[in-house]
């Protein structure tokens, strides 16, 4: 059976600014200067792209925080470990590394209502360096933020084991709620969990107002949230393999590999999955990211994946689909975008193993008052790379033409892949890009003249609390 890939890549928040870096002359709560007029921003709360939610202490610089792989296992568990922003950018001084073993997808949200953005992420049932204890279970936990940044690691309270992989507002209250997937969607399965909903807001006890069972009858991957139809509920998106082997015929009553509903008064509501959706790959399926990448104030899905020129080699150089957000909900309205390496204006070539496109973000990183797409494409020379695409000024979207690609290589890197969403870590108002290297974290800076704004500047890994990785 084809393995469900979550691809949560480091989570950050992305400032949406859709007016350019702000500088003296605007808020960072998205008014413009003087004016008292909100900037839209989109509704995407699934921690991926969600904006205006970068900054845990709320001192006007966004947060980065990643899972650092337990040393040498090159996996995607660890410790969390998180790198305040400041005015000169990354701050290893102020790292906080947390305790235990964590995996994602890291969530950001104010589940409590206080203002501040709050971390979600999964406790797994082990230490660092330890077997997992007999009889442990994975948990879903809540870092509080607050002035002093964000708190001990509490446990989401509710019975049974609780995953949460999505933050969102299904009933459109205000409240944050988050998303637990359940386990097993197949009827058949004896150790079949429904998935349930916390609904906020949460009390410091990491108790939500109620719970309520929602059965989500899709298959086991991961999940994608925000307002893809703009009608100020939102909507959730479940991704992942089918429950049988590929050479197995599925049954009657075949459980659905991917499943969509949208948000309402009464809380989420089944319809019918957006169109375009491509993106498998050799080992499975790509969980999509979202964004605004036109700046219609609409979020988009980022699909990933797709491009499998020949699976039976394995060959997978991969492609970016941007199924629109509309109205009448994703991929209804404007037709799909697909980019790749073989995009006129978009360099390199597309080769086996490149992956384009498995993960990407949107931010206005040259202040040009108009959102621009980061793709990455981690198997490039084996080593990664990130590409840019900045935003038509006619507004209409990512322009390839004028694409810029940032190789591992041109940075003395053995890897490199950019943190998405993206972070604004000096509060310029314009987004940076926070790259990820065996050596430590890479700020590639925005800025009006130009990106990067000036020379990336590598945060020392060791400096952060960061393991060297592989």
């Amino acid at each position: 059976m084809r393995g469900s890939r979550f691809l949560f890549a480091v989570l950050g928040c992305a400032l949406l600014l859709l007016t350019g870096c702000t500088g003296d002359s605007g808020r960072r709560d998205g008014t413009a200067g003087g004016a008292g007029e909100s900037r839209p921003a989109p509704r995407d709360r699934d921690g991926r792209s969600t904006s205006r939610t970068g900054d845990f202490d709320k001192d006007g610089y966004d947060d980065f925080v990643t899972v650092d792989p337990q040393r040498g296992s090159g996996g995607s568990s660890g410790h969390v470990v998180v790198v305040p922003g400041s005015k000169k950018g990354l701050d290893a001084a102020r790292a906080t590394r947390y305790d235990d073993v964590y995996s994602g997808p890291l969530l950001r949200g104010d589940l409590d209502g206080d203002g501040f953005t709050d971390l979600v992420a999964t406790r797994e049932p082990a230490r660092q360096g330890r077997k997992a204890e007999p009889g442990g279970t994975y948990e879903a936990v809540v870092m509080f933020g607050g002035r002093n940044g964000l708190g001990k690691a509490v446990p989401v309270a509710a019975p049974r084991r609780f995953l949460a992989v999505a933050v969102a507002d299904v009933n459109g209250d205000g409240a944050v709620d988050l998303i637990d997937r359940g386990k097993g969607a197949q009827q058949k399965d004896p150790e079949r969990i429904p998935g349930r909903i916390a609904y906020g807001p949460f009390d410091r006890g990491g108790a939500p107002a109620r719970l309520v069972e929602q059965d989500w009858v899709a298959a086991g991957g991961g999940t994608t949230s925000g307002d893809f139809d703009a009608d100020g509920f939102d909507d959730l998106l479940f991704t992942g393999s089918p429950p049988y082997a590929e050479d197995e015929e599925p049954g009657a009553d075949a459980i659905p590999a991917t499943a969509y509903f949208r948000g309402s008064a009464d809380g989420p509501v089944r319809s019918g999955p957006p169109r375009g959706l491509d993106n498998g790959v050799e080992d499975g399926v790509l969980t999509p990211l979202a964004g605004d990448v036109n700046g219609d104030g609409i979020t988009d899905l980022l699909v990933g994946g797709g491009g499998i020129a020949s699976p039976a080699e394995g060959l997978d150089p991969g492609q970016l689909t941007v199924v629109h957000g509309a109205p009448g909900g994703p991929g209804t309205g404007r037709r799909n975008t697909v980019y790749s390496q073989e995009t006129p204006g978009i360099p390199g070539d597309a080769q086996g193993k490149d992956m384009f496109g498995a993960t990407s973000g949107t931010g206005d990183v040259n202040g040009d008052g108009h959102p621009d797409l980061v793709i990455n494409t981690p198997g490039e020379d084996r080593a990664g790379r990130f590409t840019l695409l900045p935003g038509a000024t006619d507004g209409s979207g990512p322009d390839p033409s004028r694409a810029t690609a940032f190789d591992a290589t041109t940075y003395g890197g053995r890897s490199m892949r950019a943190g998405v969403p993206l972070l604004d870590v000096n509060g310029d108002g314009c987004t940076d890009v926070v790259a990820e290297t065996p050596d430590g974290l890479l700020l590639f800076p925005g800025g009006t003249g130009g990106f990067p704004a000036w020379e990336p500047e590598l945060t020392e890994g060791a400096k952060a609390g960061l393991n060297e990785r592989n």
